[in-house]
């Protein structure tokens, strides 16, 4: 059945098909149902059932012919997705970038170690020296900025309610007495021998690392001062072991002892 044939059996001849909609088409189909109704009609029932079973189909073939005609019209839609986030417009995110930090040329005129690799454990400043990787005087530079950078001897034992004000005076006072400020101390008889050795390994501990000096004035990269770090550290493991030093680099005048 065609819808035009649908329109006429539904609304009758003058009818427009384009100006028919959904809920006049169910409007129509129940008004022309009740007229056929067996309870309301002299016809026969055999008469009433195709009726009715025509107009069902003019009902059916009509509601498809204008879902079909509003879909051509509004054109294809798109399912929306159940993520509420799905439409969220994601920030850029622009990653700092680092500065690139250079390392100063090693110094031709101060003096770099060039002789046997020693085979004893040593610390982290003699390490970089016969490493070859800071100079002598690199070295003392060094050591002089982490000394001043330490927290006074005295004003540690004064924090700890170990010393006053007057018996730092008068330590300093004693300059008959030889030594530094903790051995003078313990010659007074202020400080004991334990006190002032805690109080030495305190000052040590508070103060900044060397390897701090040479990243601030670009003698060494933050990564080589790591990387050195973990190569003094095997160094001295095989001191230790009775191994020899193994360093795996080739510093100038390396020879290995057995």
């Amino acid at each position: 059945m065609h819808p035009s044939d649908a329109v006429k059996i539904l609304f009758g001849e003058a009818t427009d098909l384009r100006r028919v909609t959904a809920a006049e088409v169910k409007s129509a189909f129940r008004r022309r149902v009740r007229i056929f109704h067996p309870d309301s009609s002299q016809s026969v029932a055999q008469h009433c059932g195709e009726a009715v079973s025509s107009l069902v189909s003019a009902r059916d073939i009509l509601i498809e012919h204008l879902e079909s005609a509003q879909k051509k019209a509004t054109g294809p839609t798109t399912a929306k997705s159940s993520n509420p986030f799905s439409s969220y417009a994601r920030p850029t995110i622009v990653k700092p970038v680092r500065p690139v930090v250079e390392k100063l040329q090693k110094k031709e005129h101060e003096r770099y170690y060039s002789g046997v690799f020693p085979t004893y454990k040593l610390k982290f400043g003699q390490f970089l020296y016969f490493a070859a990787e800071i100079s002598w005087q690199d070295l003392v530079r060094g050591m002089r900025w982490q000394r001043d950078q330490r927290p006074p001897y005295g004003e540690i034992a004064k924090a700890w309610g170990w010393l006053t004000d007057k018996d730092i005076q008068i330590v300093r006072a004693a300059t008959d007495i030889p030594g530094v400020f903790g051995e003078k101390a313990v010659a007074l008889g202020m400080l004991s021998p334990k006190q002032a050795a805690f109080l030495v390994r305190h000052q040590h501990h508070s103060q900044p690392r060397l390897g701090e000096y040479f990243v601030k004035e670009k003698i060494l990269l933050p990564g080589e001062v790591t990387q050195h770090l973990k190569v003094m550290q095997r160094h001295n493991s095989s001191i230790e072991r009775g191994t020899g030093p193994v360093p795996p680099f080739k510093p100038a005048g390396y020879v290995r002892h057995f």
